[in-house]
């Protein structure tokens, strides 16, 4: 039996109840199968501050948890009792402050606590081959947070509406619970939100080579050295426009006759025209930043950063009509210069500011930007996976995979968004389960090249493997025509697998099992996480 612990505001008196009716309010609780659902319906106007349902809940010294994190670079992956997850509990305040680390993920609102492991969305328990998953439908009302507290025997499931004001019936919780195999489980979670998926695809993007060290000289020598055999896209990365936010200024240093002149020589090679942008964000150098103020979310007066990326980056106000309107012009301009293929980055940072539960803010600004593009073809990124849940038609899945196995060794003590292939990796196999159901997963980059590169040889196969046996994107910064025999038949081997279905991934210590299913046999890879290889 579930406990309901409600606490709300009616005016200025803040109220506490675990009653199922009283003078405020009545909740209607509908049980359908492995199928709950709970309603409140306010008698009076009424703001939530918190809602939570409470279970008394076993936990056996021998079962893992899986905690799925807040967003596309949030570490997913399975803990043992007694595990913790990474906070920003240790660093000093002004460091944080300063850096805006808890902007990337939940640490802005969530208060983590030492000895809880909360999980965004959906969450697992495993002991042996067996699991209990749970798993929201209430995404686009309210995130699910799923808390579970070993040490006291409890599971709590929380729903994020904190300071949502309601006047109506309103959907508090909607969740499944399933017992039994993962690939089962998670197949029929997923299957809810099914929708008629896009094919595989493979591409070139300029990032993880250039950065934002890009030019129409360096784009278009990538672009002659692209085999089109086995590439359907070209994508140009950040670094082509003047300031982050400024996306009707092409820097005309790097790219004086523009980019439409590129995209037709992309279109000449066969090849699907891809560009990246943030359109949530603008960074604290640029012309939009400086001359209209009114555009950037405020609190208290003051900009609400969503990073420390550029030079600095802020959220705009998505309340603002004039913000809307011009994101919808930056992105038909972009349209109208023939791109096909559109990464969304730092999507985030549309659960920040406004109205409304983060759920519902992230879910209106998903379907705006799918209005807008149309039947382009959509990336997102740095996104609550939720949100994306069929619109977009790719979704990343992990942070960005570094050029050094688990990057600067100085962020691997700040946020769980940091950029690393260790991490990236963990979330590419245990998020696999959601590939085709909800978007094409995007594992990041595989880069099997020598230079420019840390990465150890066994490092970069691992990458390749596991990306091409659990997403659906397969882009590469590297110029594959330079690849010698041996990186050839590494690739190739990758590509073998694209056709493979993971059915099962469980952990002991610092090895991952991946148990998947290609050309009807059943396979193993095992997975070293602190080395990074596969065995």
């Amino acid at each position: 039996m579930s406990k309901l612990l409600l606490k709300y505001r009616i005016g200025e008196e803040v109220k506490e109840s675990s009653s199922k009716e009283n003078n405020d309010y009545l909740i209607e609780e509908v049980n359908e199968g492995t199928r709950k659902t709970l309603l409140i319906h306010p008698k009076k106007v009424m703001s939530l501050q918190a809602v939570i349902l409470e279970e008394d809940r076993h936990y056996d010294k021998d079962e893992t948890i899986f905690e799925n994190g807040y967003q596309s670079w949030t570490d997913s992956r399975e803990l043992y009792l007694g595990e913790k997850l990474h906070s920003l509990n240790h660093l000093p305040k002004k460091l944080v402050e300063n850096y805006h680390f808890k902007q990337y993920g939940d640490a802005w609102f969530y208060p983590y606590h030492k000895h809880m492991i909360h999980s965004f969305t959906y969450s697992y328990i495993r002991k042996d081959d067996k699991v209990v998953f749970i798993g929201s439908l209430n995404e686009n009302n309210a995130y699910l947070i799923i808390k579970h507290h070993p040490k006291k025997h409890k599971l709590y499931l929380e729903s994020d509406v904190q300071g949502l004001t309601i006047d109506k019936t309103f959907t508090l919780f909607d969740y499944v619970t399933y017992e039994g195999k993962l690939d089962d489980c998670a197949r029929k979670y997923f299957s809810h939100f099914t929708k008629e998926q896009k094919k595989k695809i493979s591409g070139y993007t300029s990032w993880y080579n250039h950065y934002q060290n890009i030019s129409e000289e360096v784009i278009l020598k990538d672009l002659a050295g692209i085999n089109t055999d086995r590439y359907d896209l070209f994508q140009i990365d950040d670094g082509y426009q003047t300031y982050v936010g400024d996306w009707l200024d092409i820097n005309k240093n790097k790219f004086p006759n523009g980019l439409e002149p590129i995209v037709k020589k992309i279109h000449d090679k066969g090849l699907l025209a891809g560009i990246w942008l943030a359109p949530l964000v603008c960074e604290v150098d640029s012309k939009i930043f400086k001359e209209h103020p009114s555009w950037i979310y405020k609190e208290n007066g003051k900009e609400v950063y969503a990073g420390c990326n550029w030079s600095n980056d802020v959220v705009l106000d998505l309340e603002n009509e004039e913000v809307i309107s011009y994101i919808e012009k930056c992105l038909k301009y972009y349209i109208d210069l023939g791109f096909d293929f559109f990464k969304l980055d730092f999507l985030y940072a549309g659960a920040i500011g406004g109205k409304g539960t983060r759920a519902m803010k992230m879910r209106l600004v998903m379907e705006r930007l799918r209005s807008v593009l149309g039947d382009k073809l959509i990336l997102g990124c740095g996104v609550p996976l939720s949100s994306a849940f069929g619109v977009v038609d790719y979704c990343r899945i992990g942070p960005d995979v570094s050029l050094k196995f688990d990057d600067s060794w100085f962020m691997r003590f700040m946020h769980r968004e940091r950029i690393s292939t260790k991490i990236t990796l963990v979330n590419t196999i245990y998020r696999s389960f959601m590939d085709g159901f909800v978007f094409r997963n995007d594992p990041d980059v595989y880069l099997l090249r020598d230079d420019n590169i840390k990465l150890n040889k066994k490092q970069k196969e691992a990458l390749i493997k596991i990306n091409h046996l659990c997403g659906s994107v397969y882009f590469t910064s590297d110029n594959v025509s330079e690849y010698d025999e041996s990186k050839m038949k590494v690739l190739e081997e990758a590509e073998n697998l694209k056709e493979g279905k993971v059915i099962d991934v469980y952990r002991k210590k610092n090895k991952l099992f991946i148990i998947y299913l290609l050309n009807g046999k059943e396979c193993l890879f095992i997975y070293n996480t602190k080395k990074g290889v596969l065995q």
